[in-house]
């Protein structure tokens, strides 16, 4: 069985040299290692990126492709490349431990049904007395949250298993590692009404994703598989231009993957919407809030081309 992974990364060269150290120390090496780079300037010109890759040659079949930002479209684009049966995605901001492969390996080997697959984070914050409110309100507004089941809520929003112990199948697949077979990805690609406008960032394209798969196929959460997700903060923008994307991308994926099949969901979407209000008050900033309206009106101006 053939592996390809791919990594789109922008102007955090410091995050993909990490990253490529920990594949480098995996149990088992991919087949193939493909860098989707969006960058002002180009990481291949750092002597360290290049010091670091080029110790990868003759163990891995490696490419480099530079490419217009945009997350959707850089993963489409290393889509293209990848030749392995088994296509892993990570986040550029993500350390492996060194078993992370083979353990996803053996349980696609072992479960032919299942056709995408993640394992979990290190370090998802135990819920303590604070914790424990936060996720409290978040179930309570149908808001996304960690230390559920892997399944989708009628808000539109996921219940990510991160954090829990057990073996799961599941309907959300996080893009910071997640895998599927090549099948899956010869007849659906990410979504690139999601890419950001400025940034080329996007927020949901992995959870609009599995969505899609899993409607037909079989996807699976694996605790033993572990990564670290230290979620750098380059080439995401402000707080307020975040929160205006999230809103944004909450909206659309709402429309295009569940208003569909019952309109009657667009109750709890609303709730969430609400939800996602209450929360910038109690737990967030103003800053948060106002991007939340700003993504509001955004969706309402952009609705028609979106959907």
């Amino acid at each position: 069985m053939r592996t390809s992974v791919i990594v789109p990364t922008r102007n955090r060269v410091g995050e993909v040299i990490r990253f490529i150290k920990s594949l480098y120390n995996q149990v088992e090496l991919p087949d193939e290692f493909i860098i989707v780079d969006s960058s002002d300037v180009s990481i291949i010109s750092y002597r360290e990126f290049n010091d670091i890759f080029k110790k990868m040659e003759g163990k891995i079949a490696l490419y480099y492709i530079h490419t217009e930002p945009g997350s959707s479209k850089q993963k489409n684009t290393g889509i293209k490349t990848a030749s392995g049966d088994i296509v892993y995605f990570f986040d550029d901001d993500t350390i492996l431990q060194p078993d992370y492969l083979q353990i996803m390996n053996k349980t696609f080997n072992e479960n032919p049904d299942y056709m995408g697959g993640m394992g979990t984070i290190i370090g998802i914050p135990r819920l303590f007395f604070r914790g424990r409110i936060i996720n409290a309100f978040k179930r309570v507004f149908l808001l996304q949250r960690d230390y559920g089941n892997g399944k989708f809520q009628k808000s539109g929003f996921a219940k990510h298993p991160y954090g829990t112990g057990k073996f799961k199948e599941v309907e959300v697949l996080g893009g910071c590692g997640m895998a599927y077979r090549r099948d899956v990805l010869k007849h659906s690609n990410f979504d690139e009404h999601l890419d950001e406008e400025q940034t080329g960032y996007s927020y949901m394209e992995d959870a609009d994703f599995s969505r899609r798969v899993s409607y037909r196929d079989k996807l699976f959460y694996n605790p033993k598989a572990k990564l670290e997700h230290r979620r750098a903060v380059g080439g995401r923008g402000n707080i307020r231009n975040k929160r205006k994307m999230y809103m944004v991308s909450h909206r659309y994926l709402f429309f295009k993957n569940f208003y569909r099949k019952n309109k009657l969901y667009i109750i709890p979407h609303w709730w969430s919407i609400f939800g996602l209000i209450v929360n910038s008050f109690i737990f967030e900033s103003k800053e948060a809030r106002k991007g939340y309206l700003d993504g509001l009106k955004e969706f309402k101006r952009r609705k028609k081309e979106f959907l």
